[in-house]
């Protein structure tokens, strides 16, 4: 009888004896908060803003923090978590960035009974840890965003906003600052397009 098996036996005929197994490793909750430091100035239109919640693809639709190892392949951090899903962490931080552009008389979340506004749709297409690289491991994020006349329906102008950060290491925690850089850069590209695309 090896050592460790006679250990056990003998914990296991004395009563509250108990096996410590090692602590588990802590889950990391990360959040998407970097807001742009230099957000363009536009004009001041009469109209207000309305600002949808983003729509996020399904596979990234998730508080799951996304990496990929090889092409064509998804998945996720067991530790590691986004507090809430993409869309939710994009919301507030899209109504701060255009609001400080200050041109527009509001800018809103639905529901909004007004009318004349214009409404701003985002997509989350894509935010991954991409580590098919061993050597330059980056973030990608992927926005499509679409500009409407809310009144007519008419589309206005879309743009696909793409943003790829290098990460200081192959590491989850390295990739959520990776993303709040990715996700600044994105806000900024946003918010020159509404100001380029709003009559």
């Amino acid at each position: 009888m090896t050592p460790r098996r006679a250990l056990l036996l003998a914990c296991l005929a004395v009563p509250g004896c108990a096996i410590v197994a090692p602590p588990e490793r802590a889950t990391a909750t990360s959040l998407l908060d970097e807001q742009p430091t230099d957000l363009p100035q536009g004009r001041r239109r009469a109209q207000p803003l309305l600002v949808y919640e983003p729509q996020t693809r399904p596979m990234y639709d998730t508080t799951q923090m996304a990496y990929t190892v090889r092409a064509h392949q998804v998945a996720y951090f067991s530790r590691n978590l986004w507090g809430e899903t993409p869309s939710q962490m994009l919301h507030p931080l899209l109504l701060r960035s255009l609001e400080r552009t200050q041109a527009f008389a509001a800018v809103l979340a639905p529901p909004y009974t007004g009318g004349g506004a214009l409404a701003l749709h985002t997509e989350v297409a894509e935010l991954v840890q991409d580590f098919t690289d061993d050597a330059v491991p980056v973030l990608r994020l992927a926005l499509r965003v679409r500009l409407v006349d809310e009144t007519s329906g008419k589309i206005l102008g879309t743009r696909d906003i793409a943003q790829q950060v290098r990460m200081q290491q192959k590491a989850p925690s390295a990739g959520v600052l990776a993303a709040n850089q990715a996700v600044a850069l994105a806000l900024r590209e946003v918010a020159a397009f509404v100001l380029e695309t709003a009559p």
